[in-house]
């Protein structure tokens, strides 16, 4: 930004270097002296302005907006100009209407550079709501504008308003399938469960049962034994520890041995 602004300073200071008429050379002392002063206080009008703006700008080129932009950019005009004032010879009038513009360009390209900012934020936040955007943005570029300055925003506003309008309509689009699509899921789960609730009515009718699979090993010379069932859409598993049938249960001792944990059953059963 402060390069922006010396150039533009050194251009209007070489467009205000122009012959200067034999007359007037003799009260100016030289049109070298008079162009070597309008130079003088275009440098300085240029520095007065980078030192107000230098802080502002900085913090723009980072990404965050400056509060109170507008009363920034309206010091540095001003005190821009009275640096040229204090300078500047005797009739360099259309000398400072020169810098008047360019001090203004290099200005508003901060402004630029601000609504630009504000404009990506509001449409990350509240891309949805096209009037909140639109006013946002407008106070935004009002609080941003140097006083008396005639700088432009509505470009700035209408696009944005253009793009929240296209979001808006995307999300009711989506909005309006996922609804559509939540109604025919739901219609088709009411149909699903009125099959079964008929077919579980049909079963009981006719009196039908279920067909039941049944298997079972033991695993020799162990007391495990493994089962399995499907029955109804359902699968059992069993594990069972069964007695030791092997055990000696005559004699004497035949019952006090047969009270034993050999004699003691276990299963387990797995539904999947």
């Amino acid at each position: 930004m402060a390069r922006y602004l010396r150039h533009l300073c050194l251009v209007a200071c070489a467009a205000a270097r122009r012959p200067t008429p034999l007359r007037a050379t003799c009260v100016r002392g030289g049109a070298d002296d008079f162009d070597d002063a309008v130079g003088a206080a275009f440098a300085a009008a240029a520095a007065a302005a980078e030192a107000e703006t230098l802080k502002a700008s900085t913090q723009i080129e980072e990404g965050k907006a400056v509060e109170a932009l507008g009363s920034v950019l309206g010091g540095a005009y001003d005190k821009a100009l009275a640096a040229f004032d204090a300078q500047a010879p005797a009739g360099a009038a259309e000398d400072r209407a020169r810098l008047e513009e360019a001090i203004d360009a290099s200005l508003e390209l901060l402004f630029v550079k601000q609504l630009a900012l504000v404009r990506a934020k509001l449409l990350k936040e509240d891309l949805g709501d096209v009037e909140k955007v639109v006013s946002t943005l407008d106070d935004a570029a009002e609080a941003a504008r140097r006083p008396r300055a005639t700088w432009e925003s509505a470009s700035e506003s209408a696009a944005a308003a253009a793009v929240a309008r296209e979001v808006r309509s995307r999300q009711a689009k989506v909005a309006d399938v996922t609804i559509k699509a939540q109604k025919q899921q739901q219609a088709y789960l009411q149909v699903f469960q009125l099959y079964q609730a008929q077919i579980a009515q049909l079963k009981q009718a006719v009196g039908e049962s279920p067909a039941t699979l049944q298997m079972s090993y033991r695993v020799p010379d162990t007391d495990l034994a493994l089962s399995a069932s499907r029955s109804d859409d359902r699968t059992t598993l069993s594990l069972t520890c069964v007695p030791d049938d092997s055990a000696p249960l005559l004699g004497p001792q035949g019952f006090v041995r047969g009270i034993t944990p050999l004699d003691l059953g276990l299963t387990l059963n797995l539904h999947i």
